[in-house]
């Protein structure tokens, strides 16, 4: 049976937990913040790009700011092979389709664990998710959603079709099932790693709300309009601020 261990620790007036689910397979590190009070909130789930890890600023900046503006419960986790799961080559699986499907599913069922987990012990509305993951956590974050069902929005940013979102059309296309989610695509401009192509199919196939926008920079250029055009998306369709006390 899963058991959510829990180290919390006060941080800039919000509750910063690091939570590890083990019993479920490898254990899953993951790291919460949420603000003050019992109301139920929206819950967040940022997921890290390729090389990096849930307590990089990448994550913790966006996750401290929309826990503290908006009222969000903000999660992260580490991906298989990276921050305190790290291996030699973390990347390996993308070379072979069928390892990086098998690696998707993997993750969405870990993280899907983790939202549960995290559910029943803190003030978190499940029926109220949001997604934010940036390449590889983007990319991921297909699986992530597509298994689960309770996600009202998701913010995908350097990604497109591939070995670990899938095919956009056909067989062992994830993408209908996100018919009820509303998805924004982050593309750069200048990105050297994920072809437009695979971006503007992946847009393509997605069957709900979705948007696409554009923004300058190369693939590694995760600014500040990265994660404001993802927290407005969110905050948009995450039905307004929920109020927290961070006295």
């Amino acid at each position: 049976m899963a058991r959510l261990d829990a180290v919390e620790r006060e941080s800039g007036g919000l509750r910063d937990v690091r939570l590890r689910l083990e019993g479920a397979g490898e254990a899953v590190p993951a790291r919460l913040w949420l603000p003050r009070g019992e109301e139920a909130r929206p819950l967040v789930l940022i997921q890290h790009p390729g090389m990096s890890g849930k307590d990089d600023a990448i994550v913790t900046g966006p996750a401290r700011d929309w826990a503290r503006a908006h009222g969000w419960a903000c999660l992260a986790l580490d991906a298989p092979g990276h921050g305190e799961r790290a291996s030699a080559d973390p990347l390996a699986a993308l070379h072979d389709p069928e390892r990086a499907a098998a690696l998707a599913d993997r993750f969405a069922a870990e993280a899907r664990a983790v939202v549960d987990a995290v559910a029943e012990r803190y003030a978190v509305d499940a029926a109220r998710l949001g997604y934010y993951g940036y390449s590889l956590g983007a990319m991921l974050g297909v699986a992530v959603v597509a298994g689960d069902g309770r996600y009202r929005a998701a913010v995908l940013a350097a990604a497109g079709e591939g070995p670990l979102s899938g095919p956009a059309t056909g067989p062992g296309s994830r993408l209908p099932a996100l018919a009820s989610v509303a998805v924004r695509l982050i593309a750069k401009e200048g990105d050297a790693l994920i072809a437009r192509e695979a971006t503007d199919a992946l847009f393509a196939g997605l069957p709900g709300e979705k948007d696409l926008l554009t923004l300058p920079g190369g693939h590694f250029a995760i600014g500040d309009d990265v994660t404001q055009a993802a927290e407005a998306w969110l905050a948009a369709r995450l039905q307004g601020r929920v109020r927290a006390s961070l006295n």
